[in-house]
């Protein structure tokens, strides 16, 4: 009479395993760079654009009030006030906020 064989899955290796082991490892330190990038492109365009809003501010002030109103919002927000030019009703302001430069164009009337 024949035999009968008992039927196993075949079992991993210890060298299955270490491969299986690196893998993740990969998987996980480009999973820890790619965060790394995407949080620091994130926040380098969050202080672009709150670069800009300053300065979008700061250019409103001086057309709506005045230039010592504009220097005194300047100080609140933490940025330097570099250039200011009027042409006719239209006035552009430069600012520097940290190492981040923007001008905003604001127009009277």
């Amino acid at each position: 009479m024949p035999r009968l064989r008992q039927f196993s899955p075949q079992t991993t290796t210890d060298s299955s395993r270490g491969s299986v082991t690196i893998l993740s490892l990969w998987w996980w330190a480009i999973t820890a760079v790619g965060v790394v990038c995407i949080l620091g492109v994130t926040s380098r365009y969050g202080d672009i654009a709150r670069a800009q809003n300053n300065a979008d501010a700061v250019a409103l002030a001086y057309v709506s009030r005045d230039s010592a109103a504009a220097q005194r919002l300047a100080d609140a927000l933490r940025v330097t006030i570099e250039k200011v030019t009027t042409d006719g009703p239209v006035v552009t302001v430069i600012i520097r906020s940290g190492a981040l430069t923007a001008t905003a164009s604001a127009k009277s009337g």
